[in-house]
């Protein structure tokens, strides 16, 4: 192999390298997006909750002890359920969350498919068509990322301390071999 090739070979592999990389954090950034979402979209469930049972409630009241009080402290519950059901309208938490997380699942899917990549080109890089590959992945990611919600720095911050705190998506090789068989462990 020429010194150019394996220059051109090396440049190729070093670039898929970074761009799975980034394909890991956008993946567990997506996971994390969706999980600040479901958090959102639970927090405004039990807000609905609770405005609707003190309207419902301090209603029942006034009506019970005749209380004109407890019917403007009623009106005031009610105008701001009334309120907090039109904000809600204009986010959708749950829909957000579930974009996110089926763009994560679509980036898991081209983050193995980035591991085989760099498996196969590691095992014999002839038999890869390694720019092929590559531009191929390019263009699966840039499908993925065109329809993908936008993230929030938050939700980076969190895939960032998942990742390089956490540890999360790295197994040491006891664990690993906990998980397989006999035959296919490794000492």
């Amino acid at each position: 192999m020429s010194s150019s090739t394996e220059f051109s070979q090396a440049a190729n592999i070093q670039a898929i390298r970074e761009s799975f990389g980034r394909v890991v954090y956008s993946h567990k950034t997506h996971e994390k997006a969706r999980e600040i979402e479901s958090a959102r979209a639970e927090r405004a469930k039990w807000i609905n909750i609770v405005l609707v049972t003190l309207t419902s409630g301090t209603l029942l009241t006034s009506v019970i002890t005749d209380q004109r009080t407890l019917l403007y402290v009623s009106s005031v519950v009610s105008a701001a359920a009334f309120a907090f059901t039109i904000f809600q309208l204009s986010f959708n938490p749950e829909k957000t969350a579930e974009q996110h997380r089926a763009v994560a699942k679509e980036l898991w899917y081209v983050r193995e498919k980035y591991i085989h990549l760099l498996t196969d080109i590691q095992t014999d890089p002839r038999s890869v068509d390694i720019p092929r590959r590559r531009d191929e992945l390019l263009e699966e990611l840039k499908y993925i990322y065109r329809l993908a919600p936008d993230t929030s720095s938050k939700a980076y911050r969190a895939a960032q301390r998942a990742l390089q705190i956490n540890e999360d998506m790295t197994f040491s090789n006891e664990e690993l071999n906990r998980f397989l068989p006999d035959a296919l462990r490794l000492d």
